[in-house]
């Protein structure tokens, strides 16, 4: 295999470590952790969500979810509200500064999505959206096949 030519693993890899550094420095310079920022993107499209229900969508635990939650609460990013019916369940909701930065964060992950498609025509990203698709697709049919065949190695 020539030096141009990467295995696939290694080339996703490289490429989501180096979209996830770009979103980093992105989001840095507005004063936000990534996490943070998908929180809030998260919180758009689910106002009134739970503490728990956001720690499960950020795949993280509802210690670090707290912590999050904290900071943004403190930039007076969301609001936290406990629920009527059980004070141990808390409700977010987003504030209007947390709307104002929401609106620029959107505007970063679009940069950097132009940023990325740099030089490709509307077919090619199209193409390529489609492929990701397909190998995500693939992956998750076989995870899925390898859990429920017990004699499968693990």
């Amino acid at each position: 295999m020539s030096k141009d030519k990467k295995k696939m693993g290694q080339l996703l890899g490289n490429v989501g470590r180096l979209h996830a550094k770009r979103a980093d420095q992105f989001m840095s310079e507005m004063g936000l952790y990534r996490g943070q920022a998908i929180l809030l993107i998260i919180l758009s499209e689910h106002d009134g969500i739970t503490h728990s229900e956001i720690a499960e969508k950020l795949n993280i635990s509802p210690a670090a979810a707290t912590k999050v939650i904290k900071r943004l609460e403190k930039f007076q990013y969301l609001k936290r509200q406990a629920d009527a019916q059980d004070e141990r369940v808390s409700h977010l909701y987003l504030l209007e500064d947390g709307r104002l930065m929401l609106n620029k964060i959107i505007g970063v992950f679009k940069k950097l999505e132009e940023i990325s498609y740099t030089g490709f025509s509307e077919e090619e990203k199209n193409t390529f959206i489609n492929m990701l698709v397909r190998i995500q697709n693939n992956l998750i049919e076989s995870e899925a096949e390898n859990q429920s065949d017990p004699a499968s190695p693990r």
